[in-house]
């Protein structure tokens, strides 16, 4: 996916040694530009003053102690803003591996791998920013899309000019030539949803499902 124009991501780092070192050092081999930001407790994130927010948070089991249930949850707030989270522990540390168990958004870093650790979890903590962004653009771009096209088809403009970015779903109509038929209209509409059902969900099964149609009828209208 070709990311765009941002700032660095940001990886919070809770801890009292070196792992913002690491994963800096992780960062650079790998070429992936991050901005580590490191807090020494659990306190100076959870409080008034700490992040808003983030592309990923890091923490070892030493720094955060019995307080790393409530900085999991902290990354949890919102589905829909959930931060991905990695707890660095160590084989003697069980009860904070059962903290861990059972969140789809964190996973355990043993420390005596952690450097691989590492590469594994900061490409998916970029990828779920990247992602976000591309779908705030696409949002974006898609309304203003709309309030140009109110006006056109209003007479208040001649022609619209599209912004570069995102695609936001079948191609519109920039000018009165460009006006096609509702049936081809429709049609075009209905095989770029079934393709983007298709594309999202991973199965025919459960494209049909989100879709509102039967298996067979979606096998009919791809063939």
């Amino acid at each position: 996916m070709a990311r765009l124009e941002r700032n660095a991501p940001e990886i919070l780092v809770v801890d009292r040694q070196d792992l913002s070192d690491q994963v800096e050092s992780v960062a650079k081999e790998l070429g992936t530009p991050v901005v580590v930001r490191r807090f020494g407790s659990v306190l100076e994130v959870l409080g008034d003053g700490g992040p808003r927010g983030g592309a990923g948070l890091l923490c070892s089991v030493s720094a955060t102690g019995p307080f790393l249930g409530d900085l999991l949850r902290w990354t949890d707030r919102d589905p829909n803003s959930r931060i991905p989270a990695a707890v660095v522990g160590g084989s003697n540390d069980g009860d904070s591996v059962e903290v861990v168990l059972g969140r789809d958004h964190a996973r355990w870093i043993d420390a005596q791998r952690l450097s691989a650790g590492l590469a594994e979890f900061l490409p998916v903590a970029v990828e779920v920013q990247d992602l976000r962004s591309f779908r705030e653009e696409h949002d974006r771009l898609a309304q203003a899309l709309r309030e140009e096209r109110s006006r056109l088809f209003g007479g208040d403009i001649e022609r619209v000019v599209p912004e570069e970015g995102p695609p936001c779903g079948p191609p519109l109509p920039t000018s009165i030539e460009e006006i096609k038929s509702l049936k081809d209209a429709r049609a075009q509409f209905e095989r770029g949803l079934i393709r983007a059902a298709v594309r999202e969900t991973g199965s025919l099964k459960d494209a049909s499902a989100a879709l509102g149609i039967s298996y067979t009828s979606l096998w009919r209208r791809m063939r």
